[in-house]
């Protein structure tokens, strides 16, 4: 581990506390020292004048568990600050998988999350079945932040079930042999248990956290209580204002059930036109916490602004004929897209789809024409402009300007407005988990990873909204505390000297643009380094002077008891 010494810099420690100034000094990795004047003794100097030296920051949500075996560099996380992340989300994880539910699971990971399946398939080792052997390729795999993860319970259920995990409850027997395998692989550090009862497979096939009953998650979340300070992740039907409340109480019935254990769920829908739904939501969050349950809602602070793939994407879920084009063979798509019998299809799909406050399908003239694979056009009107002055169905309308523009075109979404108010509100409650950036995940839709760069470019400089304190707290000291990873988040003497310096005049949530660095060909969208002058993992620079570093000094994160 690093010896660094971190000169002339505001410490905003992570606490809330007021800022202060102060030299830090790491020794093996470790904050030995916090206070003005340190005289250095050999280390690496760091300059922070003028800057903010805050703890590493914690992606709290993140896709990466393909990628950190293909990018060890996991850029760009280093170069937004952060220091640690956390994957297995969404109740999808990488172990325990073996056979055909493994390719099963894999693919349904891809399809929901929008990651490259060959890749996934050939670049990730699958030396293991299990958690245990799934931590020793993990501690064998340093990368340039520390990881940690959720077991997946749609990967868990297919390991114990095989096929029959997408159809049915499980059986006393079946719950008793998940239960061995959570265990297994939380007494070898995962950081909990996470959930999916909201999603549906490329086929548009319930996925298998839909069967669980509440005597199966009893189950596990009593299992997840033998092991605290692990957590439960759970991906309610969020989008669904008649099951979003009544899941999350659900949820928190059966924490409280367990013994007490620690949940976050998708929480308080933030959009502007979500305002008459929000004070219900509002109220079974605070009826939740009055109760008992120790039930996190997630705060997502930066408006949604999505692109729109036509090689892949999930956003045409609730319309069946569009979902099975984009995610079918490519080779097959324009023909497909002038074909009268599928066009009269995708109109019927389109005209009785199931709403959403979320789905942008509802809301065309929010979706822009943006790129152009064949300089066609038109660009930069709303798919719902380019209908009206057509004379066509959206649906058509779509259609015709993909055939025109080609498969590797692209929409983009106007921002989602969001309630600032709420959302200074949300932040301030003492539990509630913000920075839900979903890195790693969409890589067509979004360049999610960085995008808490925003809290502290938006909220507390040119808005005002929240003290750099407030905002350096909930991307560290909060996060830190929620999974139980006690040795850091916070800055002060025996913590793990992760690490990050900015100036508030520096940083920008960078542009996003088009990286052709995926392996097998496919593409992602990254954004611009954000500014950041230093981030420090275990006492080691990975992004200084304005470029990654190559040490890979990311360990494998466990909670440990405060």
């Amino acid at each position: 581990m690093g010896d660094v010494i971190i000169r002339g810099g505001t410490v905003v420690d992570g606490t809330g506390a007021p800022a202060f100034e102060a030299d830090v000094r790491v020794r093996d990795g470790v904050i030995t020292e916090v206070g003005p004047g340190l005289a250095p003794d050999g280390e690496q100097q760091i300059d922070a004048a003028g800057a903010y030296v805050i703890p590493g920051i914690i992606d709290n949500h993140t896709h990466l568990d393909g990628a950190m075996w293909w990018d060890d560099g996991l850029d760009p996380l280093p170069a937004s600050g952060n220091t640690s992340m956390v994957f297995g989300n969404c109740g999808n994880s990488i172990a325990p998988l073996a056979g055909d539910q493994r390719d099963e699971i894999v693919d349904l990971l891809c399809f929901l999350e929008d990651l490259p399946l060959e890749a996934m398939e050939r670049l990730i080792p699958w030396t293991w079945e299990r958690w245990p052997e799934y931590v020793r390729a993990l501690e064998g795999r340093p990368t340039s932040v520390h990881c940690g993860g959720y077991v997946g319970h749609l990967a868990l259920r297919t390991y114990v079930m095989g096929p029959e995990a997408w159809e049915r409850a499980a059986t006393p027997a079946e719950i008793t042999r998940m239960c061995e395998v959570l265990d297994e692989g939380l007494a070898v550090g995962a950081l909990g248990l996470s959930l999916n009862t909201f999603d549906k497979d490329r086929t548009l096939r319930p996925v298998p956290g839909w069967f669980a009953d509440d005597d199966e998650l009893l189950a596990l979340f009593q299992v997840v209580a033998r092991h605290r300070p692990a957590t439960v992740q759970c991906i309610t039907r969020f989008n669904d204002r008649e099951h979003d409340v009544a899941d999350a109480e659900r949820i928190a019935r059966l924490l409280v059930a367990a013994g007490g254990v620690r949940g976050q769920w998708p929480g308080i829908p933030m959009n502007v036109r979500d305002a008459d739904h929000r004070p219900v939501v509002w109220d079974a969050h605070h009826r939740i916490q009055a109760e008992g349950a120790d039930l996190w809602p997630a705060v997502a602070f930066k408006p949604l602004a999505p692109f729109f793939s036509f090689e892949r994407s999930i956003v045409f879920q609730r319309v069946p004929a569009w979902n099975e084009w984009v995610n079918g063979p490519a080779d097959q798509k324009l023909a497909l897209l002038a074909d009268p019998a599928w066009r009269d299809r995708a109109r019927t799909d389109w005209d009785n789809r199931t709403r959403s406050s979320l789905s942008r399908v509802d809301r065309p003239h929010e979706m822009i024409l943006s790129q152009s694979e064949t300089g066609a056009g038109p660009v930069g009107i709303s798919l719902a402009d380019f209908a009206d002055q057509r004379g066509l169905h959206v649906s058509d309308a779509l259609a015709e300007w993909v055939l025109a523009n080609g498969v590797g075109s692209l929409m983009v979404g106007v921002p989602e407005q969001l309630d600032e108010g709420d959302i200074v509100r949300a932040l301030r409650e003492p539990r509630t988990l913000p920075n839900i950036n979903d890195s790693g995940a969409h890589q067509q839709l979004f360049a999610a990873a960085g995008e808490h760069v925003y809290l502290l470019t938006h909220y507390v400089r040119d808005a005002g909204l929240i003290s750099v304190e407030e905002g350096v707290h909930a991307l560290t000291g909060r996060p830190a505390g929620f999974f139980g990873l006690h040795d850091r988040g916070v800055i002060a003497p025996g913590k793990v000297g992760d690490l990050a310096v900015f100036a508030l005049d520096e940083i920008e949530l960078g542009r996003e643009t088009r990286r052709d660095d995926v392996p097998y060909g496919t593409w992602r969208l990254v954004r611009e380094p954000a500014g950041f002058r230093a981030t420090v993992a275990a006492g080691v620079p990975t992004w200084l002077d304005g470029a990654a570093t190559d040490a890979r000094p990311g360990r494998f994160l466990r909670p440990v008891h405060a």
